[in-house]
């Protein structure tokens, strides 16, 4: 069985006085490095997986994480798994050691992975899988998407279920600490969109820098977290600590 990491992030990049991104150590926050190593069998072959949003920012998004693990974690080789290379699916997921579940945008991610089926493609590798933001969510079976942007809030038949790739019955909600301070269309995010959402499913919310380790059958989480659940939000970690769920 795979190990499975869900992370809210992991940090590839700072900016620079203009703005710009540069690729830097994403650090051991939590004890993320070691628990990479110690969970990757060989650093042959990185796989990152797109979102399905082709263009200069997701180029730049895979050129920036590879830059990232090269100072951090170095791989022999790194490939992308997108829309241009997905007649390649298949053969990438195979030889992968480690694939990388990257973020972006919830929905469109979701539809890629469909498009492409991943869930099948994953049932035949040994690689460490690691899902970072919308990759993690979308790690989940039934997958808790709530929206995000102006035109889905005021969607009143938005779908907030998709179907995932069914690694985890677990359902993440990355940048926690973000998410509690945002207003979209005069809503708060938390509070009047995720917390109604609660009474039908459990939502783990992430702060930056946590993540949540399953393996052999056991959910570990790392780092400050919370359980949202039947409208009400209980603080189940903190930093520097660990935790089954």
């Amino acid at each position: 069985m795979n190990t499975i990491i869900l992370t809210s992030y992991l940090d590839f990049y700072e900016k620079d006085a203009q703005g710009n991104k540069i690729a830097h150590n994403f650090g051991n926050d939590n004890g993320i490095l070691d628990c990479l190593k110690a969970n990757t069998k060989k650093c042959e072959n990185f796989l990152f997986v797109g979102n399905g949003m082709e263009g200069a920012k997701s180029e730049q998004y895979f050129k920036i994480a590879c830059e990232s693990f090269a100072m951090t974690m170095p791989f022999e080789n790194y490939n992308v798994l997108n829309n241009s290379t997905k007649d390649k699916a298949k053969v990438l997921v195979e030889n992968a050691d480690f694939i990388f579940l990257c973020g972006g945008h919830l929905p469109t991610q979701n539809t890629f992975f469909n498009e492409i089926g991943l869930k099948e493609l994953l049932k035949n590798t040994n690689a460490l899988i690691v899902g970072g933001s919308a990759g993690s969510m979308n790690c989940a079976d039934a997958v808790y998407c709530p929206p995000e942007l102006e035109e889905e809030i005021e969607d009143t038949n938005f779908n907030r279920y998709l179907k995932g790739l069914g690694l985890t019955d677990i359902n993440t909600l990355p940048h926690f600490e973000e998410y509690q301070k945002m207003v979209i269309c005069g809503k708060r995010y938390i509070d009047d969109i995720v917390i109604p959402d609660s009474k039908k499913i459990d939502i783990i919310g992430l702060n930056n820098g946590s993540y949540i380790v399953i393996k052999n059958g056991t959910s570990t989480i790392y780092g400050e977290s919370y359980l949202i659940r039947n409208e009400q939000i209980t603080q189940i970690n903190e930093n520097q600590n660990t935790k089954h769920l």
